[in-house]
């Protein structure tokens, strides 16, 4: 018991000589004290005021490119009914509206909004026929090398446009990089289905079929595992 009492002594008076030492401290201190409390204060304050703007910033992104996709998936001419909110005259009417659009979402820098408008510019670029300015976007979104559904979208739309042009064995080099995991753009299952394709498309059949069996073997919950079997029994 005796024993106690003096732990508890000794840790009472540790206490009050550390406070003492405090006390002494901020006395010849106080200055320094004061501008570390400031300091401390004005950088919760600097990132309250940052964490409010981005999120403000976040949410008229998403507002704005919600906008724009509606333009998008305008129904156009006189096939549109008649109690549609959005609706144009023409095919270039939609274009040109969904261009000011998209410009307007892009304005809201280093968010996921302003990513995805840019691959949905690449896209209506290549709609008007300027595949070069399409593939010139969709590669700048691209390079981020991210999983981020911009990055994904802006990679898989880029490798589809390289193949239609012809530019197979560049598609395939990337897609093989993805199909092994080193590259986190596309889910490992996704590009060993496109990589099938293309090694189909370049007439390399049998790696075409290895490639989906080890897709069918080792993705079983894939959604492309179905389409994958479906196409190697075509391919036997």
């Amino acid at each position: 018991m005796g024993r106690r009492l003096t732990r508890k002594q000794i840790k009472k008076d540790e206490f009050i000589t550390f406070m003492d030492r405090a006390v002494h401290w901020l006395t010849a201190n106080w200055r320094q004290a004061v501008m570390g409390l400031g300091g401390a204060l004005a950088l919760g304050l600097l990132w309250w005021v940052f964490t409010m703007i981005l999120g403000s910033r976040t949410v008229a992104a998403t507002r704005a490119l919600d906008e724009a996709i509606q333009i998008l998936e305008a129904p156009v001419g006189a096939s549109a009914p008649a109690d549609a909110k959005v609706k144009f005259a023409s095919e270039s009417q939609r274009q040109e509206a969904a261009a000011k659009a998209l410009a307007k979402v892009r304005r809201f820098w280093f968010t996921p909004q302003a990513r995805m408008a840019r691959v949905l510019q690449a896209r209506l670029a290549a709609e008007k026929g300027d595949l070069e300015g399409a593939v010139r976007e969709l590669a700048a979104v691209a390079s981020h090398r991210s999983p981020d559904p911009a990055v994904r979208a802006a990679t898989l739309d880029l490798i589809r446009l390289r193949l239609a042009s012809g530019q197979v064995e560049a598609a395939i080099r990337d897609l093989e990089v993805m199909a092994s995991g080193k590259d986190k753009r596309l889910p490992q299952d996704m590009a060993m289905f496109e990589l099938a394709g293309a090694y189909e498309r370049a007439g390399k059949v049998s790696q075409a079929q290895e490639i989906l069996r080890k897709l069918v073997e080792n993705f079983p919950d894939s959604p492309y595992r179905v389409e994958a079997q479906r196409k190697l029994t075509s391919l036997s």
